[in-house]
């Protein structure tokens, strides 16, 4: 007749069992290092070995003492293979395998050759026996040799893991101590009650305990793992929901079932539900391995924003010591000519007048840019850079602008006529501000005009103001217009082969201007060649 063990040593089988599952399924999955993986997943083997075995071998032992004895044979036939596991395990987490080559050739051999003497010899299990439901070993000659090297297999893994301890990082020491009290507690669980009780005490039914502490290992590798961030919470507690559903019904079965049809029934439903078990499993992981690599990217995206707002931070700096190292003298150039054209040098002569005229433009030319790109960085750090007031003329404005660029259009020879409709009423403003927008559509329109010339025209249309300057230069794409004033240095080919040395940001700054006046800008084109209309639309006020 077969013992009936106790529930709770069934319950802590199937338990140990199904983490020891769980853990080969997580390893398969994440568990980097080849040699890492294969040697966790090889002591998980040799751990389903030594329990399983040593547990089948108190449950059918009495009635099948011949089998009883083979399984327990098994069983300890596991153990010094379980050890050197352990072993290789540590030396490949911690990468110690090339420093300890001739130790790790003597502990694999000495450890098959014990695993091979337990199994096929008398010498260490000779016979077993029962007192009552408790199996007592009758252990052989060769028993106090075969502790004494497991002992060593024990020691040498621990000495390792102190020895990284003292000088690795905090990091690195909590994730060591996890993996010492793990294999701290199950040494002593099996020291105790599987050699010093049963062997020098003779007290053999505490002998399970130190079999099943192999949960308590499996526990502590399980939480390192948790602890390095392979899975998360989520993926536990659907193990854990899973493994309690699994050993629920397989105790059903097993324990409180006894007719054949029931099993049968009930075990197709098992089957069935550690499938789909499974696949939950396999989904969460998949949704924490895609969150894993969302992070990841979130990661890189933020390591490359903080070094865009480093190169933006450096580009807005050099722009800040060129507005100040360049508009300063070049401001001074403006006032001194505006002294020689006032005569308060003498009367300057035609030819030299001509020539100090057309470098008056350029140096106001230059004033722009430097303040432009001023301008570009107070834009794009979100500062505040138009300060609007009531009752600008929007119509002197115009006018000056278009005086300022005769010298220009002339140079040229092109035309640059003005019309209105109507009476122009005020504007809310920033003068200053606006001129440099209109400066900046009427000169690129001057610019990339090769003949003919630009018509502005200023009128009223419904609550706006509305100003159309019209050129019959080269024309825009339509792809190329949608950039003109939401990128800085933007510029088509057709405008580069025009004017090689155009910026790109006369356009870009406008659109900000005229967007924080509350206007509109935009420009039509029926393709290149056929010239452009730029039109601003701001709010009476």
């Amino acid at each position: 007749m077969t013992i009936e063990l106790p529930l709770y040593s069934k319950i802590l089988m199937a338990l140990i069992n199904l983490i020891a599952i769980w853990l080969v399924i997580i390893a398969c999955r994440y568990m980097s290092g080849k040699k890492l993986r294969w040697t966790f997943l090889i002591s998980i083997i040799f751990m389903f070995f030594w329990v399983d075995f040593a547990y089948l071998a108190r449950l059918i032992g009495q009635q099948r003492p011949d089998l009883g004895l083979i399984f327990l044979k098994i069983a300890w036939s596991a153990s010094p293979l379980l050890f050197i596991s352990i072993y290789f395990l540590v030396v490949f987490y911690l990468n110690k395998e090339k420093e300890h080559l001739v130790l790790n050739k003597i502990i694999l051999f000495s450890g098959v050759i014990a695993a091979l003497t337990a199994v096929f010899t008398g010498l260490i299990v000779k016979d077993i026996e029962f007192v009552g439901i408790d199996l007592t070993i009758i252990y052989g000659k060769g028993m106090i040799p075969f502790l004494g090297m497991a002992f060593f297999f024990m020691c040498a893994p621990l000495y390792f893991l102190f020895k990284e301890y003292i000088k690795c990082s905090p990091g690195e020491k909590i994730r060591i101590e996890y993996l010492l009290v793990g294999i701290l507690i199950f040494y002593l669980a099996n020291i105790i009650f599987g050699i010093i009780f049963p062997i020098f005490l003779k007290i053999v039914h505490l002998y399970w305990i130190g079999d099943y502490s192999a949960i308590v290992l499996l526990g502590f590798i399980a939480y390192a793992i948790v602890k390095r961030e392979l899975f998360g919470i989520r993926v536990i507690l659907t193990t854990a929901l899973v493994g309690i559903i699994a050993i629920l019904l397989a105790l059903d079965i097993f324990v409180f079932t006894t007719e054949l049809i029931s099993r049968l029934y009930k075990g197709l439903t098992l089957i069935i539900f550690m499938y789909f078990g499974y696949l939950l499993i396999k989904s969460v992981l998949r949704e924490i391995e895609l969150r894993e690599r969302i992070k990841k990217a979130y990661e890189v995206e933020k390591r490359a924003r903080a070094e865009i707002e480093k190169i933006t931070e450096a580009k807005t700096q050099f722009i800040m010591a060129t507005q100040h190292h360049l508009r300063t003298p070049l401001t001074s150039m403006i006032g001194y000519l505006d002294l020689l054209f006032g005569g308060t040098y003498g009367k300057v002569p035609p030819k030299i007048k001509l020539t100090l005229q057309k470098f008056q433009v350029s140096t106001r030319r230059l004033i722009r840019v430097v303040s432009a790109l001023l301008d570009i960085s107070q834009f794009q750090m979100g500062k505040k850079v138009v300060t609007l007031q009531p009752g600008i003329d929007f119509e002197s404005l115009l006018k000056e602008v278009t005086e300022e660029l005769q010298f220009e259009v002339k140079t040229r020879g092109l035309y640059l006529k003005y019309e209105k409709t109507g009476k122009i009423p005020t504007i809310k403003a920033d003068p200053e501000k606006l001129k440099v927008a209109l400066f900046n559509i009427i000169d690129n329109g001057i610019k990339y005009t090769r003949k003919g010339g630009l018509l502005a025209k200023l009128q009223i249309i419904g609550s706006k103001v509305r100003l159309s300057i019209k050129d019959t230069g080269i024309g825009i794409e339509p792809s190329q217009a949608k950039k003109l004033f939401k990128e800085a240095f933007a510029r088509g080919g057709e405008a580069k082969k025009v004017y090689g040395f155009g910026r790109g940001i006369g356009l870009f700054i406008t659109g900000h201007i005229i967007k924080a006046h509350k206007g509109k800008i935009w420009v039509e084109s029926e393709g290149e060649g056929k010239g452009s209309t730029f039109y601003i639309e701001l709010p009476v006020g």
